[in-house]
């Protein structure tokens, strides 16, 4: 029900790569349109890797969700990987995570994942990503950036509690992004 992705930063010196996963409005015009919008420049994209995967981004790091910081779980730190080229291979044929996108040469680039279809494999589809290109060049960021509704993805998954609530479930442990009803004690 959310669109995923991962987001990286590359170190210009030492090429490596920090990765983390962000689970919710993983667009171009989502994740894509905040970090082109809030975090363009190197010292503030490399905030958002010290509090590990994210449910999602806001337009500053106090507005974000962070699952270790801000949901009580277990945080996952950011995953290095020895360059751009080791965490692409890494991300060869993942398909939960739409798109991917690296902070390198003071710009955030956006990768997307395709697939074709295979007649005799075992699967009846392989992944790939694309060539990783300048998010403000990515078509869909162009065409939706000035209409998305920030954070669209979480409201509806939000409103899902509500609805759980009135259909008498409020008296179950249900934690869900943007909410959750817990049993009273």
């Amino acid at each position: 029900m959310s669109t995923r992705s991962n987001i990286a930063i590359e170190d210009p010196k030492t090429k490596k790569v920090k990765v983390i996963y962000v689970h919710s409005d993983g667009y171009p015009y989502g994740v894509g349109k905040c970090l082109v919008d809030h975090y363009n420049k190197r010292d503030v994209a490399e905030l958002l890797f010290n509090h590990g995967d994210a449910s999602y981004l806001g337009d500053t790091i106090d507005e974000c969700s962070f699952y270790g910081r801000d949901w009580k779980r277990d945080e996952e730190p950011a995953k290095t990987f020895n360059n751009e080229s080791h965490y692409m291979r890494y991300m060869d044929g993942e398909f939960m995570i739409e798109y991917i996108y690296l902070f390198k040469n003071n710009r955030w680039h956006v990768a997307t994942s395709k697939s074709i279809k295979t007649k005799d494999g075992f699967n009846d589809a392989q992944f790939y990503f694309s060539k990783l290109e300048p998010v403000i060049m990515n078509k869909e960021y162009i065409k939706y950036k000035d209409k998305h509704e920030k954070h669209a993805e979480v409201k509806m998954i939000s409103k899902i509690g509500d609805m759980l609530k009135g259909a008498g479930f409020d008296g179950d442990n249900i934690s869900i992004q943007g909410g959750s009803t817990k049993k009273s004690n």
